[in-house]
């Protein structure tokens, strides 16, 4: 069986994966099929970039990867001489990352980033929620399933890695399998090796990304524009009043505890209060410190 590690009790709910069969698998962005690509700000973007940047790829292992893949295929096609072609590329690869260090254990193969942007309006969510409750009091579920899975607004992060500790073994144990024409019992040698691969999801809420966009850019205000004006103060106010907003949608859509929103929501008002004042700075490091804190959790709820 697959080792997920799942956050916020998603599932991804495969046995295995079909891995991209191109050479090698490289690090992609997925946005949701009703999401306008437009709808996402540059902020975001580069969210999705530190994200997805942040898991090294490993070459050599992505393409024994996909040369099992190419392997499996083959015997399916009752073409030994491919399979075999094929798992001498898996198995020297394997061989040689491990030659180069023997303590590797986990790889990654593959960084998937979904971007699902979902209702930001506290109004509409009252809505989604008051007739999701009706539906689900009828038991008209299959009805209610398209609002669950709309109310979401985040990042998801799957990260595929091989394990070096046992995957190099299984691939060995299908060669004299094929030699010996029980081409049958290969595939499934085959088979339980992709079965091994690790299926890591994390998961950011896309409310709490943009409420700490608009924080960073009323510190910005505060540092370069006039505080004798008021029109400034009512700029930085008016930024920190959105993200009170965002974080409150974020609590709504169900991301996190209330004591999390708690330390949140204090924070949020600690900094409004010391907007104009000597005391902004030291307030703003404050919050950014609670808001990476539940990103944090949220991602890695164990730690």
């Amino acid at each position: 069986m697959n080792k997920n590690k799942l956050t916020l009790n998603t599932a991804i709910g495969v046995a295995v994966i079909p891995l991209m069969l191109s050479m090698p698998l490289t690090t992609h962005a997925a946005v949701a099929a009703n999401t306008p690509t437009s709808a996402i700000s540059h902020n975001l973007t580069t969210s999705i970039k530190d994200f997805s940047t942040g898991k090294q790829i490993a070459k050599e292992a992505a393409d024994a990867a996909n040369s099992t893949q190419t392997a499996l295929r083959a015997l399916s096609n009752n073409q030994p001489i491919q399979a075999l072609a094929a798992l001498q590329v898996a198995s020297g690869n394997l061989h040689l990352l491990l030659a180069r260090d023997a303590t590797l254990n986990v790889v990654p193969i593959d960084v998937q980033v979904q971007v699902l942007e979902g209702p930001t309006d506290l109004k509409t969510i009252k809505k989604l929620e008051e007739k999701l409750g009706d539906l689900i009091d009828d038991k008209h579920y299959q009805e209610a399933r398209p609002i669950i899975e709309s109310l979401v607004d985040e990042i998801r992060m799957t990260v595929i890695s091989l394990p070096l500790g046992t995957y190099p073994a299984a691939i060995d144990r299908a060669v004299p399998l094929i030699d010996a024409g029980k081409l049958s019992e290969a595939k499934n040698e085959l088979i339980k090796a992709l079965d091994t691969l690790i299926y890591e999801r994390d998961i950011t809420p896309l409310s709490i990304i943009r409420a700490e966009d608009k924080l960073n850019e009323a510190f910005q205000i505060e540092h370069k524009e006039d505080l004798s004006k008021q029109e400034t103060k009512d700029k930085i106010s008016q930024l920190v009043n959105d993200a009170n907003q965002d974080v409150k949608v974020a609590e709504a859509l169900g991301y996190g505890t209330k004591k999390d929103y708690e330390l949140l929501y204090d924070g949020i008002d600690a900094l409004k209060q010391s907007v104009g004042t000597s005391g902004f700075e030291g307030e703003w490091t404050k919050i950014k410190n609670t808001i990476s804190g539940f990103k944090n959790k949220i991602v890695n709820p164990a730690s």
